[in-house]
């Protein structure tokens, strides 16, 4: 389900009236960036750090536009008012704008907002973990969220033929990240440890940092290789629209004993609790 209003370029449409020329350069050339974050109960979740993120990226892929961190979040409550949302995606993208010759750059970017239903969460995965695919990959500029996910979608075949619920990038087996999602390994001593070079920040993955410090669990941001799978206790996902999903099995190799790991259970909770108090303060502070 889509919802019915978009923005583009500072206007608010219907769904059914917004038009994005063909020469624009996402489309041209995928010179474009995005992020991503949930509406709960008609709050932007950890919208201040999506918007840190947004601005970093727009830094990286030199996107700027003229919108302040004020202007960004005051839009972002602006749709989900006219679309009525108490439960959705909601989808940042800007361009590189309108080129003419469909190569130069223009100096005004596009910037288009647009909201999508949330599928409901499904108990299994979280019970029973997911396997990922692997594959030697390293995305161009992984700090930046871009819109190239061409790998990704070149292998949607192979996960699917393999049951696999995600592709597991690495780089001369030096574990980075996931497609959509950062990944974590548990240790057998209960410690932990996750990819800290050439992989995206996501705001899942700095909530799940602030929660493993908060509990007094060691983590280790390091550099992590395939041959290390066989030893690891544990390892989980994150991502917005998953919180910490467990893993049972990368490739071939099985994690663990081949069951969730309580600390991924445990840590999956202390994120929904991060969740439940940030829209609860949010919702406070539009209500003054």
């Amino acid at each position: 389900m889509l919802f019915p209003y978009v923005y583009i370029n500072g206007d608010i449409l219907p769904l059914e009236d917004a038009r994005i020329p063909v020469y624009d350069l996402g489309l041209l050339r995928g010179y474009a960036l995005f992020d991503f974050f949930r509406v709960i109960d008609g709050i932007p979740v950890f919208a201040e750090n999506h918007i840190d993120r947004l601005e970093n990226s727009l830094k990286l892929m030199r996107l700027q536009t003229d919108l302040s961190r004020e202007q960004w979040h005051e839009l972002f409550y602006k749709m989900i008012k006219v679309n009525a949302v108490t439960r959705a995606g909601f989808r940042v993208i800007v361009s590189g704008g309108f080129s003419e010759d469909g190569y130069s750059i223009p100096e005004k970017k596009n910037v288009y907002l647009m909201l999508h239903q949330l599928p409901e969460d499904v108990p299994t995965p979280y019970q029973q973990g997911v396997r990922l695919l692997t594959v030697d990959y390293q995305r161009d500029m992984p700090l930046a969220k871009s819109t190239n996910y061409l790998e990704s979608m070149l292998l949607q075949p192979e996960m699917k033929a393999q049951g696999a619920f995600e592709v597991l990038y690495h780089q001369g087996g030096i574990i980075r990240e996931c497609s959509r999602c950062n990944i974590f390994f548990i240790d057998q001593k209960g410690e932990i440890h996750t990819p800290d070079q050439d992989v995206l920040r996501g705001i899942t993955r700095l909530k799940v940092l602030e929660s493993i410090r908060e509990t007094g669990i060691p983590v280790h941001e390091r550099e992590i290789h395939l041959h290390e799978l066989s030893s690891v206790a544990g390892a989980f996902l994150t991502a917005t629209t998953k919180g910490v999903l467990p893993v049972d099995r990368i490739g071939d190799q099985i994690i663990g004993d081949g069951q969730v790991h309580p600390l991924a259970k445990s840590l999956h909770e202390a994120y929904e609790q991060k969740v439940a108090r940030y829209i609860e303060e949010a919702q406070q502070k539009r209500n003054r």
